[in-house]
């Protein structure tokens, strides 16, 4: 049975497609658009293991070295944080943290919304009988996340039997799915092609120059962002 916090998060997913005018069901076409239209976004190399970070609600970060579906998925997760109002304060989001290998109820609340937000529950109310492997891998490809991804929200939503899905963790774990292709979305963060990305915001500041190692102040504010980024 989903949590108060997951039910909290995804409630206030749903607000905020509708507060954004969004459809309640359809994909996300370029979710770094939807996004940066409310809150300035870096893609940037990160330490290992950290997945991104929301740096006092404001300003939302990405590690650009991972896979495209998992930047998709932690750069929701991070605007969830700010939507929902979560402290400023917040440590970097872990790969295990976005996971779901946490017990934080800000973090059970930012996975909910992202998951949510992403891939509506009422988007993916359609089946006649029970998902199969080729709708994973179709469902995958229309909402721009990873198979094991589509598993795990599709027995979130109990669209399938505990027996249904079990089978399909275990095919996707097996490789099964690799001959149906999960199509790319294309979309903005996929063409990133050198990092650090800044949204136009941030263009021209200390921080951009930071980032670049481009200006000595740059050099001083860089240093302090890796001081806080390995604490």
């Amino acid at each position: 049975m989903a949590s108060l916090d997951s039910n909290r998060g995804a409630k206030r997913a749903r607000e905020a497609r509708a507060a954004l005018g969004l459809d309640a069901m359809a994909p996300l076409q370029d979710i770094l658009d939807v996004v940066e239209a409310q809150k300035p976004v870096i893609v940037a190399t990160m330490p290992d293991g950290v997945a991104g970070a929301c740096f006092g609600g404001q300003i939302l970060w990405v590690n650009g070295n991972q896979y495209a579906p998992r930047q998709r998925f932690t750069l929701v997760h991070e605007f969830g944080h700010a939507w929902i109002g979560h402290d400023g304060r917040l440590e970097p989001d872990t790969v295990d943290t976005l996971n779901g290998r946490t017990s934080d109820p800000y973090e059970i609340q930012a996975n909910a919304f992202a998951a949510e937000f992403l891939v509506p529950k009422a988007g993916l109310d359609r089946f006649e009988s029970e998902p199969t492997l080729e709708d994973v891998v179709a469902l995958a490809s229309e909402y721009g996340v990873s198979a094991p991804a589509m598993v795990i929200r599709l027995e979130q939503c109990k669209l399938a039997s505990p027996a249904r899905n079990a089978r399909l963790r275990r095919e996707v774990e097996e490789g099964l799915h690799g001959y149906l292709r999960v199509e790319s979305l294309d979309d903005r963060l996929e063409r990133i092609d050198s990092l650090p990305y800044l949204s136009p915001s941030l263009r021209g500041s200390y921080l951009e120059a930071a980032l670049r190692g481009d200006a000595a102040v740059g050099r001083d504010v860089a240093a302090a962002i890796d001081r806080l980024m390995s604490a």
